[in-house]
């Protein structure tokens, strides 16, 4: 395998839980390392700016599925 998960998921929409948060965030993964990733929020609440996240804060991540964007659909109505 060429590209290795989640480093292959680079600049798509995924699901990331962080450790100790309620609930699970849309977030568009810019890149990925050893020590951590980094993303941008999906609704603009801080704009475009890169959020910087330790793997240690890390609870689970995965690509977003169309049941997703459903649900994302009805929380905004």
């Amino acid at each position: 395998m060429s590209e290795q998960i989640p480093g292959s998921w680079a600049g798509k929409d995924v699901l990331l839980a962080r450790n100790g948060a309620a609930d699970s965030e849309r977030v568009t993964l810019k890149e990925v390392n050893d020590t951590g990733l980094a993303y941008t929020y999906k609704e603009g609440e801080i704009g475009d700016e890169p959020v910087f996240v330790p793997w240690s804060s890390v609870s689970w991540m995965r690509p977003l599925v169309a049941r997703d964007n459903e649900n994302h659909q009805e929380e905004e109505e």
